[in-house]
């Protein structure tokens, strides 16, 4: 674990060495108009750096797959989290509220939900309310992606 850390911390590091590598084991250098690799007598030199250069990206690599997935994991158990209390607040609507609620997530419109649960715009309207009220959400864009 403690390499892990370290290596995470220097994760950018790796990346740099491998990149300087890369660029010494390819660089080139001119004399009399004709152009050299400045290592072209040393091939196990340059073998060597860019099979370390490969190594190195390929361990950044994996660190940061290792970090997306820390991360990824962290997002899902406070996204359980979140949808356990929402759940909780759910069981506080009443009947009618859940029908309202049911109706908003289906996608309906104020004026389709009036003409299905036949009651007035302003009832409707005071069922909407205390839903946001109760599920502490000021929209139905959140309320739907709450759910």
């Amino acid at each position: 674990m403690k390499l892990e850390s370290i290596l995470l911390k220097y994760k950018n590091y790796l990346l740099a060495i491998a990149i300087v590598l890369s660029a010494l084991a390819v660089s080139i250098r001119g004399n009399d108009g004709k152009v050299f690799l400045t290592f072209q007598d040393y091939p196990i030199a340059i073998f060597l750096m860019v099979s370390i250069s490969t190594f190195l990206v390929m361990l950044y690599i994996q660190i940061s797959k290792r970090k997306i997935e820390n991360l990824s994991n962290q997002i899902k158990e406070h996204s359980n989290v979140n949808r356990e209390g929402f759940s909780a607040l759910l069981a506080e609507l009443t009947t009618r509220q859940k029908e309202v609620y049911d109706l908003i997530i289906s996608g309906k419109t104020n004026k389709e939900i009036v003409s299905e649960l036949f009651i007035e715009q302003s009832t409707l309207k005071t069922h909407v309310n205390q839903i946001y009220r109760k599920l502490n959400i000021k929209s139905r864009s959140e309320l739907k992606s709450k759910n």
